[in-house]
């Protein structure tokens, strides 16, 4: 299955192996002979590769022990549909941004108008999708997914996360009051594990890099990381050193300037508490 997510991700790591060991393409497609060509086109995923070959690449790169296994692994994998692929609705986007969240070791994550998919409560989730349309059905399909995604949080070796929220996130309310309050209190919950950071952009900072857009910074091991770029309707992944370096400093700055975490506890509980008390009062 060439140019699918995880075959791209296969690619890229072929890619990072060969330089990492110092050798080119011309080399590599020597020892095996094999045409340049042919490299090429299995490290940018225009063509796939199966087992054996993959076997001979990595035996001409003398990588051996995990790192080999890891890689057969993937390339086996490959043949297997994942349930992300296997479901017939969602979109392209949806599932690389699906594959990137499984195979990731580290997300940060830059939110500027709702709280992050993987933090999301259901009801909240619920309200989000209800602005796309679709039939009750449909919603509750697409909250599921967002449900079934939050796993890569709490399985035996998570994921870290990083989100960062500009305080707007927190002020928005999505679903009524007492379904934003109940978001905000969960956001507290999940800052309390070891895997999840959450930190606030504040209204009164000014500009930062942040104000670029939201984006996701995906990490996966052996130094490998993507860029996730996502609207309502669409969504780009970004590879390569040379295109996801700007938004590593970005990662950097909002490192600097956000509120720490017990700072943005403090301002997430305040909010909370004032949607908490609205929705109290709320006449019924």
């Amino acid at each position: 299955m060439s140019n699918s997510p995880r075959a791209r991700a296969l690619a890229a790591e072929v890619r990072k192996v060969r330089k990492d060991k110092g050798m080119s393409q011309g080399v590599l497609a020597e020892q095996l002979g094999w045409s340049i060509a042919k490299i090429s086109r299995i490290e940018t995923a225009q063509r796939g590769i199966g087992g054996p070959d993959l076997a001979a690449v990595l035996a001409a790169l003398r990588v051996r022990g995990k790192r080999r296994e890891q890689l057969l692994t993937m390339a086996e994998e490959l043949g297997r549909p994942s349930w992300w692929e296997a479901m017939s609705g969602l979109s392209a986007h949806t599932r690389a941004c699906i594959d990137a969240e499984q195979r990731a070791t580290r997300l940060t994550e830059l939110s500027l108008g709702y709280v992050p998919v993987l933090l999301q409560t259901r009801g909240y989730a619920t309200a989000v999708c209800a602005v796309s349309g679709g039939s009750t059905g449909e919603i509750d399909e697409r909250v599921n997914v967002r449900q079934v995604r939050q796993g890569i949080l709490h399985k035996a070796s998570p994921v870290e996360l990083a989100a960062y929220l500009d305080e707007s996130v927190l002020t928005r309310p999505v679903g009524g009051a007492a379904v934003t309050g109940g978001q905000l209190r969960h956001l507290l919950r999940c800052a309390q594990e070891p895997n999840i950071t959450v930190r606030v952009l504040p209204t009164d900072l000014g500009v930062h890099a942040g104000l670029g857009g939201p984006f996701t910074f995906i990490e996966f091991s052996h130094d490998v990381a993507t860029v996730l770029l996502e609207s309502q309707d669409c969504g780009l992944l970004l590879d390569g050193p040379e295109r996801v370096e700007s938004f590593r400093d970005a990662v950097d700055d909002l490192n600097r300037v956000a509120l720490d975490a017990a700072e943005s506890r403090a301002l997430i509980a305040g909010y909370a508490a004032k949607f908490e008390d609205h929705s109290v009062h709320q006449p019924t």
